[in-house]
């Protein structure tokens, strides 16, 4: 099996037959179909060049995905290996302490779906080994050579080698959790460095695009272009900015949600959670009822404030799955004691799992303890013991604990030495539950950079309305006959400035969205706690815009209008 050089499509799992047929001809006659559409289109109906070049980039933008296909696929797989190697190596490390053969050891991690892609490149050494009939060692060392992953391809190497020499596969496992932990941290500092970069990115990106919204508002004065048309072109603009950076933050920052995956499971806190988005939905239609029949009757609240006011009762959803989210938390916490004390006390009394549960549960684990409790309630049972786990897992609504308790579970059900699963289980939780504390604080400095930005947004973009909509208002005041003001003057229509208030506050609810479902992808909560950001930052943006229309009214002089509007009068007429 001569390895050669290695292309981007094997180690993508991509066949250049299957990329052509399914990929990249489907793309490229839709981007053809697309580009005579437009052709078509913008000719039939004259649209402006700036419109059309929105409209081909459409096509263009599928042939550049169609071509950057394969690197994506390859770099997503990379990034689903590395996110899923700290429960590799310890499934791996507490299923060799089993009376498994090596080889059915390898069939057990590639049929096991809680690893993912790592379990889909360990049923190509399976293969290997039984289908080929090639040794251990070297189907280890093929798949070094095909996986994107540098971390699992040094593991790999490293295995090889190992079993050549006749080292202990239980020792060996024992010693190499550090060495794998170390890269795998190594990894995951390195998405939270990139994270502290793209905040100055983050940074670059709203202030360009702050500066080409001012320019569109405040340009049709000066230029007499349809404002209508420019600011569906500035929401289109921040709406690519905002989905972009959403975009590049879901897939490059690692996999390690927070919350339990579904398991078919109602607990108390989904019921909760449901209960608080019933209310929150209520809300928002009792806040709305209550503005337009009373509130806007008896006081002039601007536009933005009502927005925010309206949709203000979704943070109470936001802030009750908040809670949930730190009670998980706090019980990922207490899950490394748990596991170990276990651990210990299966190893040294030889006792059932339902008996040292029966003694662990009259112990404090904090907020674990009920789980631990109603646990050993189930499994003492003896009804269905894998759905007892079930419970356990949607109790705690803990993915970490979710996956690694799977790990216990199926370790000692083959026969795993308790004492050494229970160590090095506890070993490597407790040491991910270090990187999310850093990762959590890594996320309080990008919290306060969109809060920030999102205020800067809200008060440039209101200044440069209120500077349009007072030279308006100033120019629309002007008795001058048409001749004398030419092509110096353009004045916009009523219609033309309420749109862009409407524009504008849609451009308030798009970026307080997407920043929020940014924040909440980055740290990998639950997207329902991105409510509480959304309203927030719906607030932060109102207030932006407030502040920018009042200052700007101050500045503008509107109480001086009439002694303006006459001097600018004489002017013209002397011209």
């Amino acid at each position: 099996m001569s390895d050669g050089k290695i292309s981007l499509f094997t180690k993508a799992d991509l066949d250049m037959k299957t990329y052509i047929n399914k990929v990249l001809l489907p793309y490229l006659a839709l981007s053809m179909i697309l580009f005579i559409f437009t052709a078509v289109f913008t000719r039939l109906l004259g649209l402006s060049m700036a419109l059309a070049g929105l409209m081909y980039a459409i096509p263009l933008i599928l042939l550049i995905y169609a071509a950057a296909y394969p690197y994506i696929k390859a770099d997503s797989k990379k990034i689903s290996i590395n996110s899923r190697i700290p429960y590799f190596i310890t499934y791996f490390a507490v299923l060799s302490t089993s009376e498994m053969g090596r080889a059915d050891l390898v069939k057990v991690l590639a049929n096991d779906p809680k690893l993912g892609a790592i379990a889909t490149e360990l049923r190509k050494v399976y293969i290997i080994v039984h289908k080929l009939h090639r040794s251990l060692p070297e189907a280890f060392r093929f798949l070094a050579r095909r996986t994107p992953s540098k971390v699992f391809s040094d593991f790999l190497d490293r295995l090889a080698y190992s079993l050549d020499s006749g080292v202990d596969l239980k020792e060996y496992l024992f010693q190499e959790q550090q060495t794998v932990m170390d890269d795998y941290q190594t990894f995951y500092e390195g998405a939270l460095y990139d994270l502290d970069v793209f905040k100055e990115i983050y940074e670059s990106i709203i202030i360009s695009v702050v500066f080409m919204a001012s320019f569109i508002i405040i340009g049709p004065i000066i230029t007499g272009q349809d404002i209508g048309k420019l600011a569906l072109y500035t929401l289109a603009m921040v709406l690519a900015a905002e989905v972009g950076v959403f975009l590049v933050i879901k897939l490059r920052m690692p996999d390690d949600p927070i919350w339990a995956e579904n398991r078919g499971i109602v607990t108390e806190r989904d019921k909760k959670l449901r209960r608080a988005l019933q209310i929150s939905l209520l809300g928002i239609v009792i806040m709305a009822l209550i503005y337009y029949t009373l509130l806007r009757k008896w006081f002039d609240i601007p536009e933005p404030f009502v927005v925010a006011l309206i949709l203000s009762p979704l943070y109470y959803v936001g802030r009750m799955a908040g809670k949930e989210e730190e009670s998980i938390f706090r019980k990922d916490e207490n899950f490394g004691a748990f596991i170990r004390s276990m651990s210990s006390s299966l190893a040294a009394s030889g006792s059932s799992l339902v008996l040292v549960l029966k003694y662990l549960s009259a112990h404090d684990f904090g907020s674990l303890t009920e789980d631990i409790r109603a646990l050993y309630r189930r499994l003492a049972m003896r009804v269905d013991r894998e759905r007892a786990w079930d419970f356990f897992i949607a109790g705690t609504g803990s993915w970490l604990i979710g996956i690694f308790s799977e790990i216990f579970r199926e370790a000692i059900r083959m026969g795993a030495e308790p004492d050494y699963v229970g160590l090095v289980i506890s070993r490597n939780f407790e040491r991910l539950v270090r990187l999310r504390r850093k990762r959590q604080q890594s996320m309080g400095s990008f919290v306060g950079i969109i809060y920030g930005l999102t205020a800067a947004f809200a008060f440039s973009l209101a200044a440069s309305f209120q500077v349009a909509d007072s030279i308006n208002t100033l120019f629309g005041q002007l008795n001058i006959p048409t001749e004398y003001i030419g092509d110096i003057i353009h004045v916009i229509p009523p219609a033309g400035m309420s749109f862009v208030m409407y524009i504008m506050l849609t451009i308030m609810i798009i970026h307080s969205l997407l920043s929020a479902l940014s924040i909440k992808t980055a740290d990998g909560g639950s997207l329902y706690v991105s409510l509480r950001y959304f309203v927030i930052l719906l607030w932060i943006f109102a207030a932006g815009m407030y502040i920018g229309i009042v200052l700007m009214k101050k500045m503008m002089g509107m109480g001086s209008g009439q002694e303006a509007t006459q001097l600018l009068t004489i002017l013209l007429k002397s011209l």
